[in-house]
């Protein structure tokens, strides 16, 4: 076993040797000053049965200094993945923030288009409802205005039947007209005669009669001038 400035080694029998902390060896060389200090003063023999024990204090705190820093390093990356977790968590939580605002505006506007088109479609009914009572209505027209021309077809063909029957018969009047006209024409003068004399014997009562009438409106008319 052997101690410097700065350095503990420990001898072993494989004669390999580690080297120690900076902080462990500053602590060594102070307890091997301390050691000199006793040997210069008493014995070697005051320390030989403590400098195995120190030793080993010594190696065993090196070895937890070393794993204290291997620890520190550890931490140091445990830091760096929770910094890196909690700002992938921000962004996240950000993003998914954003999506719910997104998806509250799409319900918004879908419920919002959804009224529209309720509004829309009652609207279509009730324009729907109205064109089906006017195609009614005019559907009851239609077959009223049919009943109509019907009627009027009815009439028309008896109308017609009628003024053809007088035509028909306005012609055979005719006809036999002029058959009478050609078989009796001495008959028919005879009645001719007969019939201007009854006339003119009318035409004369009819003007003695007219004179009286004259004369009393004559004589009413004098009565009011009066």
């Amino acid at each position: 076993m052997e101690l410097e400035d700065g350095v503990v080694y420990q001898e072993e029998p494989g004669g390999s040797g580690a080297v120690m902390s900076e902080r462990v060896s500053g602590l060594a060389g102070s307890i091997y000053r301390e050691f000199e200090r006793l040997i210069g003063r008493y014995d070697e023999e005051v320390v030989k049965e403590l400098m195995p024990l120190v030793v080993a204090v010594l190696e065993n705190l090196d070895s937890v200094f070393a794993q204290d820093q291997e620890h520190q390093v550890e931490l140091e990356l445990l830091r760096d993945d929770n910094e890196q977790l909690i700002t992938q968590y921000e962004r996240e939580k950000a993003l998914r923030k954003h999506a719910e605002e997104k998806f509250i505006e799409f319900e918004d506007s879908q419920e919002q288009e959804k009224k529209d088109l309720q509004t829309r479609v009652e609207s279509l009914e009730s324009q729907t409802r109205q064109l089906e009572l006017k195609a009614k209505n005019y559907a009851d027209q239609i077959s009223r205005l049919e009943e109509r021309e019907a009627e009027l077809k009815k009439e028309y063909n008896a109308l017609h039947q009628r003024h053809t029957e007088m035509i028909h018969n306005y012609m055979e009047h005719l006809e036999r007209t002029k058959l009478h006209q050609l078989s009796g024409s001495e008959q028919l003068e005879s009645a001719v005669h007969s019939r201007i004399r009854s006339s003119s014997s009318l035409v004369l009562r009819w003007g003695e009669r007219g004179d009286v009438i004259a004369s009393e409106l004559l004589q009413d008319g004098v009565e009011s001038c009066c």
